[in-house]
């Protein structure tokens, strides 16, 4: 499963918007969608993604 997808899955969890992501980040709607439609997540987003599935895993 690719970076995108899993954060995609975590979003879903969540159930969070790119305008839920853009408060919490303190950016613009604009940008979270620009850099998260792209085939590689930045690495705060990865970030996000690695403890978010460490948590499931109960780590």
């Amino acid at each position: 499963m690719s970076w995108k997808q899993r954060f995609d899955r975590m979003k879903q969890h969540f159930g969070w918007t790119y305008e839920d992501i853009a408060k919490i980040t303190g950016n613009s709607n604009d940008s979270i969608r620009t850099v998260l439609n792209r085939s590689d997540i930045p690495r705060w987003a990865k970030l996000a993604v690695w403890v978010f599935e460490k948590l499931r895993e109960g780590k």
